[in-house]
């Protein structure tokens, strides 16, 4: 009957209070991961916040660019160079009229 016996059933389980040190050091372990989260959770916030004025400024920059290569294009034509020669130049046809205040 001695082989029947459980060896398991000589192990005793002792319950200790865990050491003050002990609690201590958990809960600056959990005051210091609570801090890290946060400071993480505004690390991403301020990333967030920079993407979303990258993109703004990438759909102006790209507006902007459609805006030159429109402008580019037109380079080449007669009404173009006419119009710059006016601005730039302060040149006008020889058939126009200029009539200037006194």
């Amino acid at each position: 009957m001695a082989a029947n016996r459980n060896p398991l059933s000589r192990i005793r389980l002792v319950y200790r209070r865990s050491p003050t040190i002990l609690k201590c050091v958990l809960l600056g372990m959990l005051l210091v991961c609570t801090l890290a989260l946060t400071a993480l959770r505004i690390s991403l916030q301020d990333a967030k916040e920079k993407t979303e004025d990258l993109r703004e400024q990438a759909v102006a920059l790209e507006q902007e660019n459609l805006e030159l290569e429109r402008s580019i294009s037109q380079l080449g034509t007669v009404q173009s160079v006419t119009e710059l020669a006016g601005k730039l130049l302060g040149l006008v046809d020889p058939d126009t009229v200029i009539f200037q205040p006194e």
